[in-house]
């Protein structure tokens, strides 16, 4: 199975999840590229309206097609309970390319599991595999066993007949 992994990090967290996912599973793996500063309290006040409001942004275009792969497996930090508006953005501009889905966010304080749903319901598909992280549990390295379920869910998913 070809796998995907898709992701936005404004910190560096969702990209050290995303990096260890890509690992595990011997997946390829994409940063959604855009323009402009996120950095400093400007760059976060940036990124909350942008995900509160839904907005679809301008970013590049992506080095790798989705329709390549067998699965994609999405990642996004939570911005004001919402998908960050990168990720956003690559899901409709490529959500018809998307085969099967897995989806990881990041989170500092709480709406996870609406952003899980949230990409679900702007994709058209059931992921085959979740995940949401909070902040400290990355920064204190306490991440290991949820991560390694969400690892064999996909592992899993690759090897189940569609």
């Amino acid at each position: 199975m070809k796998i995907l992994v898709v992701y936005f990090s404004r910190t560096g967290r969702t990209r050290q999840i995303a990096e260890a996912i890509a690992g595990a599973l011997g997946a390829d793996i994409e940063c959604i590229a855009e323009a402009g500063d996120r950095s400093g309290i400007w760059g976060y006040l940036r990124s909350a309206r942008e995900a509160m409001k839904q907005r679809v942004i301008g970013i590049a275009t992506p080095a790798r097609n989705p329709a390549d792969y067998d699965l994609i497996i999405l990642g996004t930090p939570v911005w004001g309970h919402n998908m960050c508006s990168p990720l956003r953005s690559y899901i409709t501009a490529h959500k018809d390319r998307l085969a099967a889905l897995a989806v990881f966010c990041t989170q500092g304080g709480s709406g996870g599991p609406k952003v899980i749903g949230d990409v679900a319901m702007l994709c058209g598909r059931t992921p085959v595999a979740t995940l949401v992280l909070e902040q400290r549990e990355i920064e204190q390295d306490r991440f290991t066993a949820k991560l390694d379920r969400f690892i064999k869910a996909v592992a899993a998913a690759g090897r189940t007949p569609t």
